[in-house]
This record gives C-alpha cells, structure tokens and sequence, in this order.
C-alpha cells in the first residue's frame, strides 16, 4: 500500500507536511513530483516548493539522493519505508497549493510525490487537521474511506493520475448541495462573501442540466464546485469529478441583486465552461494525453478543440439553457471577435500552432503578444461557431456541432480512444449531406480571419463595427475619443505606462515601444485622471510632441495622430425568424 498522510502544519508559514509510507520499496526505489499540471500548459516544477525532505525505515535514516529537479532515489531495503517533507504553498491559484489561517487549499501534483514503477496502484491519503484550526471542514471529489462528510479522515484514489485529480479545498467553508439530471452537485465557497448561494446553486442546476442532456450521460457519480472567494481574480482547472475555482466577491450575485450583471455571467461562463471539461478533454482527450506525461511537455495540435469548442459553449449553453437572454449572449459573443480582431496574431499564428507552442508562447505571453499570437481559446471558439452555423444551414437546421460532440465523446471519450489530429474532420466527413470539414481543414492551418459576418447575416444578425472608447477596451462607446493611442497603457500620476504596442498604429508609428512611459503630450503632463480630455481635444492627422520616458532616458518623439480603430463588434437581431432554432427570442 502506498499511504500519504498530509497535515497543514504550519498556516503563519504555509506549510504542510506530507509523510509518505511505501511497502516493500524496491532496493533503488525512485520517486517523483509532476513539473505540470494537467489543464495548465506550462512547466511550473512543483518541486521547488518542498522543503526538508529524508526518509527512514525501522526508525534508522535512508539515504536519499536527488537525482534531477523533481525526481529522488532511495537506498532502500525491502521494507517499509516513510518518507517525510514540507511543501511550501503560497500560490493563491488553481493550479498549485495555498494555506495561511484563513483557507488551505491543495493539488496532489504539488503535495504528493509519485512512486516510481507503481503509478498504477491503489493508494489512500489521510489528511489530518491543523492544530490551530480543528473546526475546518474539507471538501473534495476523491472517494472517502473514513471520517464524515466534510470532515478530516481518509481518501482512496485508484491510481496515482487519480489521486492528483482530485484537488482539496479546506477552511470555513460555506457548502450547498443540489441535484442535477439525478446526480448530487455540490457548491463549495471558501473566502468572505455576500453571495446569493440558492440563487446560484439553481443557476447551475441549469447549466449540469443542459450539459447532461447533451451529451446522454454523465462520466462522474457526483461533482464539486471548489469556490474560493477573494477581492480580485479569476481563474478555474477541471478534474474528473470537480473543478478549482477562483473569483472575485463581486462575481457572485447577492441576494438584493436582481438579473444576470456582467460579473456574475462571467462567472457562470467560467463553471459551465470547466464542467464541460468533464467530457470534453478528462475523458475525451487527444491521444497525446493518454497517459499524461508529466515529466516534460506533451505537444498537441488539439487545443483549438480541447479549449476552442469549450469556450464556445461555455457562453452560448447560458443561453440555450435559459438562463441569459440571446442579446447578453449576443454581447459576449460579440466580445470574443473584438478580441480576436483587434491584434496581428490571427495573421502570425494559426490556432494549431498556438495550440502546439501553448506551453512557450501562449502560456508566456509577453508584451507582442497582440501581434504576434492568436488564442486557441477565442479563435477556437469562433471556428466552432462557424461549424454551428454552417451544420445547421447545411442541414436544414437538423444537425447542430452538438450533436457532433456528442458523437465524439461516445465514440473516442467514453471508449477512452483518444483523438487523432484528424479525428474531428473525419467524423464531420462521416455526416451526409454536409461539408464543412474542408472549411475546417483549412480554417485550422490558415492565418487569417474567419468569414464570419456572412454566416451570421444568414442566421438574422446585423454586424457593424465601432469605436471603444479608449484602447484599454472592446466595449464601444457613446463619444469616442477623436483618436487613439494604438497601444494598452496603464494609467497613473506619474503617467501611461504603455503595455502593449500594435504594429504600425499611432504609438508604434511614433516610436514609442512597450514599457516607454508617457509623462506629457504636446508639453502638457498627462495622467490618469486628463487622459480622456487629452485624447478628445486631437483630431486625426495632427502631429504632437511626445515626452516618454525609456527606462530613464527621457525620449522626446514627434507623434501623428490616426483614426481610432473600429475594433469593436455589435450583433444585434434583426430577423428573429431566421434564428431557426440557434438562438430564442422572448416573444
């Protein structure tokens, strides 16, 4: 049996500590931490945060050699061994560990070392309370063997890629329940909160509701929602029976809020999202990823599916759910091609390239990336769009890319296959009487922008494009400024810290370059709080002085002013009879 026994020894320190019991090792036995997490394309070498590790059997120390940046071998013998360490968890995310007196919270891949050559044996955890903090209750998906329901006591996992799918969460928690399709989901919120837990618990009903009955059935007996609430943040990770979230107070609606804000939408969109997740990528995933190899990076052309096809219905089911209206669905969407439009990336990258280089380029993302990447998220979502809509014309409205989901899961997900980088295209292919798999095909190694508006003018939209009102936004607005910068800038009193440049727009014509500080435009001192009013008094064409600082040489540029791009998108319905049935319109 392997054994781990994990208690939060220190909160003030952020430390648990983890002993770890193996029998009958073996002479030179060999152990390991993930340098990855599944769901989290980068290396991220977990092992940098342990902290005092050694080993001992009979009560006489073993020696221990480590061997590369996350692996450990022991000079054992065939007895039982116990290893013992701490792990340093400050990492106030989803992907890692955290702990001070407030919350704890932990994966396996950053707690639990791996024992090398019996990755397929059963294994138990034992997580055991903090001495300052008796009352904390834990929440989980992995199986219990004792203890309480959301209490301290003992897990089992089948296997070790099964125990680091299993995230904990632990502190004063707040938790509901609720049943979806028949099967018990449970909402688990750990931080300072106002939030309308009833209102959100039905909100979600909707959402495992919709997403059951989709694809038939569910691969999951039950499911958690790990919620930890903080002042700023955003972010979630899906596991196999649960997801680790993170958001912010203002995303969760109170109970004196009334209708669906911004906010509390994106917050739905992020757990509709990662509860696709436990179709599309846990089970169904590429073939790749089966097994992970966690150890060093595992490339795939797929992410434009895995992610794309995800973030496409991670919107648009709040919709066909009933739960926000088809113009806030309109809004979002529209949001998303304002994303992808605004920078050169879709002209640099294709989403399979982005996809491939994700664990360099997209997940280290560096001031060029508006010119120099495409998201295999927002542009996948708008391939998978397009797909939606052309099934649906091609087929009279019959066959939709759920429908095709569905099939994919059935066939590659729930049989465990796995996909190919073909997979999709020839299931499309398998479809009579549609042809959409060479637009795909093309669509998925090209660098340029989707023909999108044609299809949407087809389903009744009106498409026009607009002015944000500044260039920190993709929302339009009323009175636009006159011009722009062509560059996200942060704002302050000492100036605007530009962020990123686009090529060849007004910044980068001037020379300025990501983070110059602008300190005055045409001698004039320029802060957060004139900027707007600078902006509006310019009109295009006009040629300024522009003092910035470069480090700490001050740079003096003379800067023409352009007409601001038209970066925003606007969707609005304007023959609801065409709709056919993609989106509904409240009579």
């Amino acid at each position: 049996m392997i054994a781990y026994d994990i208690t939060p020894i220190d909160l003030h320190g952020h430390l648990f500590e983890v002993i770890l019991t193996i029998d009958t090792p073996e002479p030179e036995q060999e152990l390991w931490l993930p340098n990855w997490i599944p769901g989290s394309y980068l290396i991220r070498d977990f092992s940098k945060h342990i902290i005092g590790l050694y080993a001992e059997a009979n009560g006489e120390a073993v020696a221990i050699k480590q061997v590369s940046k996350n692996r450990w071998r022991l000079n054992t013998a065939e007895k039982t061994v116990t290893v013992r360490y701490q792990v340093y968890a400050w990492d106030l995310s989803v992907r890692s560990a955290y702990l001070d007196q407030l919350q704890g919270f932990f994966n396996n891949t950053s707690l639990c070392l791996a024992v090398a050559g019996r990755e397929d044996e059963a294994c138990q955890l034992t997580l055991h309370a903090p001495v300052d903090a008796l009352e904390w209750k834990v929440a989980t998906g992995m199986p219990r063997l004792t203890g309480q329901p959301h209490s301290w006591g003992t897990f089992e996992a089948e296997n070790y890629d099964a125990l680091i799918d299993y995230p904990f969460l632990m502190g004063d928690l707040v938790i509901e329940e609720f049943i979806a399709h028949g099967i018990k989901h449970s909402l688990v919120l750990s931080g300072r909160h106002f939030a309308d837990t009833s209102k959100i618990c039905a909100d979600l009903a909707r959402i495992c509701e919709t997403q059951i009955s989709m694809f038939g059935e569910a691969p999951f007996k039950s499911y958690t929602f790990l919620t930890m609430v903080v002042g700023e943040g955003f972010g979630g990770l899906e596991h196999r029976n649960s997801t680790a979230l993170l958001c912010s107070r203002k995303s969760l609606i109170g109970e004196h809020d009334h209708g669906i804000n911004e906010d509390y939408q994106t917050f739905l969109s992020l757990c509709c999202h990662e509860y696709f997740h436990s179709w599309n990528v846990k089970t169904l995933k590429p073939k790749a990823f089966i097994p992970y190899q966690l150890d060093k990076e595992s490339y795939t052309e797929q992410l434009w599916f895995y992610e794309g096809m995800t973030s496409y219905f991670d919107d648009y089911l709040l919709h066909a759910g009933g739960i926000v209206s088809a113009e806030q669905y309109l809004k979002v969407l529209s949001e998303t091609l304002a994303r992808v439009e605004r920078g050169a990336g879709q002209y640099q990258q294709s989403v399979t390239e982005s996809s491939y280089l994700a664990w360099t380029k997209f997940y280290q993302q560096n001031e060029n990336a508006p010119n120099s990447i495409v998201s295999y998220y927002s542009k996948g979502a708008l391939i998978a769009l397009s797909l939606d809509l052309m099934l649906r014309l091609q087929s009279n409205h019959s066959l939709t890319l759920a429908h095709v989901m569905k099939k994919l899961w059935h066939e590659f997900g729930k049989t465990g296959l796995g996909t190919a980088d073909d997979t999709v295209l020839n299931i499309l292919d398998s479809y009579s009487g549609v042809d959409v798999a060479d637009f795909l095909r093309e669509q998925l190694y090209v660098k340029e922008s989707l023909p999108l508006e044609s299809l949407l003018n087809q389903f009744g939209l009106e498409v026009t494009r607009s002015v944000p009102a500044d260039d920190n936004s993709l929302k339009a607005a009323d009175d636009p400024a006159p011009v722009n910068l062509g560059a996200k800038y942060k704002a302050s009193s000492a100036g605007l810290e530009l962020l990123s440049v686009y090529h060849d727009e007004t910044a980068y014509n001037a020379g300025l370059s990501a983070s110059d500080r602008i300190i005055a435009i045409d001698h004039l001192q320029v802060t957060d709080a004139n900027v707007q009013s600078v902006l509006s008094r310019y009109r295009p064409g006009q040629k300024v002085t522009v003092h910035a600082f470069r480090r700490d040489e001050l740079l003096t540029l003379d800067l023409i002013w352009e007409e601001p791009t038209p970066a925003c998108w606007q969707l609005s319905i304007k023959d609801a009879a065409k709709l056919n049935g993609w989106l509904t319109v409240e009579s």
